[in-house]
């Protein structure tokens, strides 16, 4: 279950929110939207680990339904799964493309099958940035143009399925960063 921090421009923790239903109501009021999907259909070989390309698929076809409800509503004509452990190769050099303010020219879709990360999001004439903690069974849509980062936890640990409109996929346009950014 996801957690929502409201953080000052100096980057300390003004507010926790836990509460589902509210964490859709504040994201929804900003444009974002969120929602839990639940993780129950993951086979136990599939929980806690990297996986292979053959994995992703697996996982890809244990959320068909969902996929095929998001490529409706949205557009979405691929979907994928990125896998970032411990023992992923280069995995600071990857987590440093998402870490820094960016937006992209389409919606950032994900769900988190298994592991967590956080999306700082920065609304629009709102001096506080919002960071989501998306944990498995959470489903998080960024709209287009909106500017963001992302970063693992502690732990280093996330799988989750993307959805594209454009078929060649993640392409981040940075920002400048400002005072008070992660």
């Amino acid at each position: 279950m996801a957690e929502l921090r409201i953080v000052d421009k100096q980057g300390a923790t003004k507010e926790t929110i836990t509460d589902q239903a509210r964490i859709a109501s504040e994201l929804g009021a900003i444009g974002i939207v969120f929602e839990t999907w639940g993780v129950d259909r993951l086979p136990a070989q599939l929980k806690d680990r990297n996986l292979s390309d053959d994995e992703k698929r697996q996982v890809l076809e244990y959320y068909k339904p969902e996929i095929d409800r998001m490529r409706a509503r949205g557009g979405y004509v691929t979907s994928d799964v990125i896998s970032l452990y411990p023992d992923t190769p280069n995995l600071d050099a990857i987590c440093a493309k998402f870490d820094k303010k960016h937006l992209h020219t389409e919606d950032e879709v994900r769900f988190v099958v298994q592991g967590r990360g956080v999306f700082r999001l920065y609304p629009v004439g709102r001096g506080d940035a919002l960071d989501v903690e998306l944990r498995p069974g959470d489903f998080i849509s960024v709209p287009a143009k909106y500017d963001h980062l992302f970063y693992l936890c502690a732990d280093k640990k996330i799988t989750c399925i993307r959805l594209f409109v454009d078929p060649a996929g993640w392409v981040a346009h940075y920002v400048p960063e400002t005072a008070g950014a992660k």
